[in-house]
């Protein structure tokens, strides 16, 4: 069988759904021979026949039936491999690789991926997370292409870095928890109460009030035992909502240092790899995640 082609295919699927090569000719421009010979040599090809030829108007044989959605499925195959074959040729890159630091995922950070999506529809992404300490790594190493992390002093010289802004870290409870009155709640009272603790080892002790304390190494793990009232912890937003929505927590308002529940956010990418369109326009989109509401994106030139 010789190798089939795009026109021979779609010669195929509108005499198919036309009801006649006549019929298909004029949608297609073309002279009813011309679809006539396309069609007898794909059944050359296939060493198969097609359509029955036997009435008025040819239909479609057994083989030929089975074999349209086939056809169109791999028609529109090829109109996608030649989309993103198009798409990459512009400066797109095939895929992005984002890993974040749980405690600065980003409110809205989906707003963003969704239309990502609709501006990139052939660049894939990959997104996880993990500690600050293997965010800057995987970076480093070229097995990411954007890290959000906790600001730090220091990145490996090979990391350009932007400072995005503050995210905010919520302390939470269960609704049934003590703390969890709906008044002003000091330090000191916080400080009473088993405390569960996720911060990462380069965050050292970080927000840590109470000597009661529980650790692990996932903030869902956290804000599931929190909400069964295990303890209060603190998370951003982001991974709070849905807990927050089905009143399983409550935002704990502590009397004072609110300032010690942000964190300072910093974008890392690799300065020795050159930035696409596709990531050109997320680090952009990134830079407005932090403010105070996130709005739709903005149509910019490619190359700002």
């Amino acid at each position: 069988m010789n190798n089939l082609t795009l026109d021979q295919l779609r010669t195929f699927v509108a005499a198919c759904e036309q009801g006649s090569f006549s019929a298909a000719a004029r949608q297609m421009g073309r002279a009813q021979s011309a679809v006539s010979m396309q069609i007898q040599n794909l059944e050359l090809d296939l060493g198969l026949d097609l359509f029955d030829r036997s009435g008025k108007f040819p239909r479609p044989t057994p083989a030929g039936t089975a074999l349209l959605p086939l056809a169109r499925q791999a028609i529109g195959q090829l109109q996608r491999f030649q989309q993103a074959a198009d798409s990459f040729g512009r400066g797109e890159e095939p895929q992005l690789r984002i890993v974040f630091e749980e405690l600065v995922m980003p409110d809205r950070l989906n707003d963003v991926l969704v239309a990502f999506a609709e501006r990139f529809p052939d660049t894939r992404i990959e997104s996880s997370t993990t500690s600050d300490e293997n965010a800057v790594r995987r970076v480093a190493e070229g097995a990411a292409d954007f890290a959000f992390v906790a600001a730090r002093e220091r990145y490996p010289d090979q990391l350009d870095f932007d400072s995005l802004g503050r995210q905010r870290v919520l302390p939470l409870a269960g609704p049934e928890h003590p703390l969890s009155h709906g008044g002003p709640i000091s330090l000191q009272e916080a400080a009473a109460h088993r405390q569960i603790v996720t911060a990462s080892p380069s965050g050292g002790r970080r927000w840590l009030l109470s000597p009661q304390t529980w650790r692990c190494d996932s903030l869902l793990q956290a804000l599931d035992l929190a909400s069964k009232g295990v303890g209060w912890t603190s998370a951003p937003f982001e991974l709070a909502r849905p807990f927050l929505k089905a009143g399983k927590l409550v935002e704990l308002q502590l009397t004072s240092a609110l300032s010690a529940w942000t964190l300072e956010v910093d974008l890392l990418w690799s300065g020795h790899t050159p930035q696409g369109l596709a990531a050109r326009w997320f680090a952009r989109e990134a830079r407005r995640l932090y403010g105070n509401y996130y709005s739709p994106p903005i149509e910019l030139a490619d190359g700002i």
